[in-house]
């Protein structure tokens, strides 16, 4: 094994065999024997590493890897075909997720039925292949799908639903009357179905008012869900999570919001109550979207942008407020000369008029 901490083991495996795996076109060396992935700049005897696009290629002449998986198209110069391996694949990326699905060791789960130390309501249903955890604690009218995995800890709510196939990790709590779809994964503590923030400012005569939050949450298929992140119930209705979405960890998602099929939320994204994203938009990190804030289909925000209105379909936006990214970067750039354009100013005016005094700072 290298002893390099950031190399992930792998089967051993030669070139030639690999290249076959990946559907690829070999170039060099088809005897090296690969047993590690690794970066391009810190790999070492045994590791494979990946070029995604022509910036990564300069440095595959120092590195120390002995394999490649390279996209088509990308050049590669100073390859020593005698003693290293190229692949190449019509994505790289893609290649690299496949070869890690085969060697992935999974997480360690419950043994099969119920931990002794489970509590599951009587009037609760759980599907006989489930896995459930130590500690875990199933309330009345819950029901558990074919195949899921409880794992330690974790609070599921009086009258919901977990779908089949689905892992949550120790210390998930779900809230009453909430649904996951099929093949959902909840990564550590995070919580689904709190209240959502709702409440009647105070004045003078009383405190705050707490608005009853009697709605839930829907989350649909294949859904991932980042550790620590929290996801509100409605008001009244339901907050809604499409198929396929991904988010990241401390995540935020406020009462009402309706998230569409396919969305990439990045980690420290905050929704406010009743914000809207479309199909397959992509949320950079600590994203901010107004309450109420409607975001189109196939939009692209970029991290730390804070979205105050409305976005349509297929823009790119970014900073605060966000914006087109062509205006946006525009801005940016006139800001970074502004404090010169001041200086010249002043001094154009001072030309004009002795007496004039530019303003204090």
């Amino acid at each position: 094994m290298s002893q390099h901490a950031y190399e992930q083991q792998t089967p051993s495996v030669r070139a030639a065999e690999l290249a076959q795996i990946v559907q690829g076109e070999l170039v060099g060396n088809p005897d090296v024997v690969l047993n590690t992935l690794a970066p391009i700049e810190a790999g070492g005897q045994g590791a494979l590493t990946f070029i995604r696009s022509q910036p990564f290629a300069k440095f595959w002449a120092e590195s120390s890897c002995d394999a490649a998986l390279v996209t088509r198209g990308v050049e590669i110069s100073n390859h020593d075909p005698e003693h290293k391996a190229l692949i190449f694949v019509d994505d790289a990326d893609i290649a690299v997720v496949r070869i890690l699905e085969m060697i992935d060791p999974g997480v360690a789960t419950p043994g099969d039925g119920v931990h002794p130390s489970a509590t599951i309501d009587p009037g609760a249903s759980v599907d006989p292949s489930a896995r459930i955890g130590p500690g875990c604690v199933i309330m009345r009218g819950a029901s558990v799908g074919a195949g899921s995995v409880l794992m330690a800890n974790v609070f599921i709510g009086g009258g919901s639903r977990i779908g089949g196939e689905c892992l949550l990790h120790p210390g998930v709590v779900i809230g009453d009357r909430c649904v996951l779809g099929d093949r959902c994964r909840v990564f550590a503590n995070t919580v689904i179905g709190a209240d959502g923030f709702g409440y009647l400012p105070g004045n003078e005569s009383r405190g705050a008012i707490k608005v009853p939050q009697i709605g839930s949450v829907e989350i649909g298929d294949d859904v991932e869900i980042g550790a620590c992140s929290t996801i509100d119930r409605a008001k009244f209705g339901v907050t809604r999570i499409g198929n396929r979405t991904k988010i990241d960890n401390q995540v935020h998602i406020g009462h009402n919001c309706v998230i569409g099929n396919d969305v990439l939320l990045c980690g420290r994204t905050t929704l406010g109550g009743s914000a809207t994203i479309g199909d397959r938009t992509l949320v950079g990190g600590a994203v901010v979207l107004n309450d109420q804030a409607s975001v189109g289909k196939d939009v692209r925000i970029a991290g730390g942008s804070i979205v105050l209105d409305s976005i349509e379909d297929n823009q790119t936006v970014l900073g605060v407020p966000a914006m087109p990214s062509r205006i946006a970067l525009a801005n940016a750039a006139a800001q970074r000369s502004l404090a010169q354009f001041c200086r010249k100013v002043e001094k154009s005016l001072k030309k004009l008029d002795p007496d004039f005094k530019p303003p204090s700072t």
